[in-house]
């Protein structure tokens, strides 16, 4: 688990990462075994993204809260990360599961902005 306060973990199988969550993420990519899932961390998640860790992400959204899950990956306050969407599900309910990966066509994302108008 990552947290920036110290945890009582109580289940097994569970420890708290110390360090950087990039350099401890690339340090279990490199152990033989299973996809590694994270749930619940929008940082943790930009985190892996920048670092070129992550596969794929998912975020929910639903009517009565539409930026709870894709919007947080957007967030205008944070560098952007190049993702391109790869699947999406809608439910009964109106929830819709977004799943996106890197989009590795684009090394960078560009940002544009129109230019300030002037007070003339």
């Amino acid at each position: 688990m990552f947290s920036r306060r110290r945890l009582d973990l109580r289940w097994r199988n569970s420890e708290q990462a110390q360090g950087d969550v990039a350099e401890v993420a690339a340090a279990l990519k490199s152990e033989p075994a299973r996809d590694i899932a994270l749930s619940g961390s929008v940082s943790v998640v930009r985190q892996l993204l920048a670092a070129g860790l992550a596969r794929r992400t998912a975020a929910s959204s639903s009517t009565r809260s539409p930026c709870a899950g894709a919007c947080a990956l957007f967030d205008e306050g944070e560098p952007s990360i190049p993702l391109k969407l790869l699947r999406s599900e809608t439910f009964g309910t109106g929830v819709l599961n977004l799943v996106y990966g890197p989009d590795t066509r684009r090394r960078r994302a560009v940002t544009r902005r129109p230019p300030p108008r002037s007070e003339a």
